[in-house]
């Protein structure tokens, strides 16, 4: 099983002033063509992504990509998508308007897709949490590890993903440390790696993969992928433009026949 995340940027392209002449608007034949490509070349099972799309344009690439959808709606304008060759069961959402709340938790995007693999149940939770307000990261972070008890005491088998806007000192993570996540880079991809690393800017450690306990023992490899087209540590020609300003991060399980008896 192939597992990524993946902050796409609105599927605008990066920089937009040179991506948007020939990329066009979502929705259009083009623009579906490209990110059908870029997600076929990342030869995913379960593909998460963040800042996505209206649902139907994403139903368009899910359309030609075969592949199963649950879209998880922003209170603002960063919608999240689930992409899975697995049906999806269930999806729940945990971001939401409050009224006379300027700024509400996970305004990004927040929730959580339950798929079928073989005989049992995986959830697929999508986060993206704010960027520039550490506090706001911190109540994030516990109404996360609240949900994850609402959500494991329906399967215990759960992977969280997505643009964490932090690093891995941050509480957030520490919470899911704590009750036995691990972070697949670190356990197997040789460290947390940048994946934001434009030249010029600040390295970012801000997009990752965990895997609940009882997963853990299937994690065979993680990566940054940084191909051609998924690289924006530039310097920027002119002309040309890659994918996101994000790159994704991927994790490999091996659940062969025997782990998938044992996984079940």
């Amino acid at each position: 099983m192939r597992i990524c995340t993946y902050n796409v940027y609105g599927l605008n392209g990066y920089p937009q002033e040179e991506s948007q002449p020939l990329l066009g608007r979502p929705g259009t034949a083009g623009h579906t063509d490209h990110y059908v490509k870029v997600f076929n070349e990342l030869s995913c099972d379960i593909l998460a992504l963040q800042e996505g799309v209206a649902v139907q344009a994403m139903q368009g690439i899910a359309r030609q990509l075969g592949m199963h959808l649950a879209t998880l709606p922003s209170p603002l304008n960063w919608p999240g998508h689930v992409l899975t060759r697995y049906p999806v069961v269930e999806s729940r959402v945990f971001s939401h308007m409050v009224p006379g709340e300027e700024t509400p938790p996970f305004s990004r995007t927040a929730g959580a897709a339950l798929v079928q693999v073989g005989d049992t149940a995986v959830w697929v939770v999508d986060v993206h949490l704010h960027p520039g307000d550490v506090a706001l990261r911190q109540v994030e972070g516990d109404i996360l590890w609240k949900t994850l008890g609402v959500l494991m005491a329906v399967t215990d088998n759960v992977v969280v993903l997505g643009d964490f806007n932090s690093e891995v000192d941050e509480k957030v993570h520490q919470q899911l440390k704590e009750i036995g996540f691990c972070n697949v880079m670190e356990t197997v991809g040789g460290g947390v790696q940048a994946t934001m690393d434009t030249v010029g800017i600040k390295p970012h450690y801000i997009d990752h993969i965990y895997l609940s306990p009882r997963l853990k023992p299937y994690l065979k490899g993680a990566a940054v992928i940084r191909d051609e087209g998924f690289r924006h540590d530039g310097p920027q020609a002119g002309g040309v433009w890659v994918h996101s300003d994000h790159l994704p991060v991927v994790a490999e399980l091996d659940l062969g026949e025997k782990a998938q008896k044992q996984f079940i």
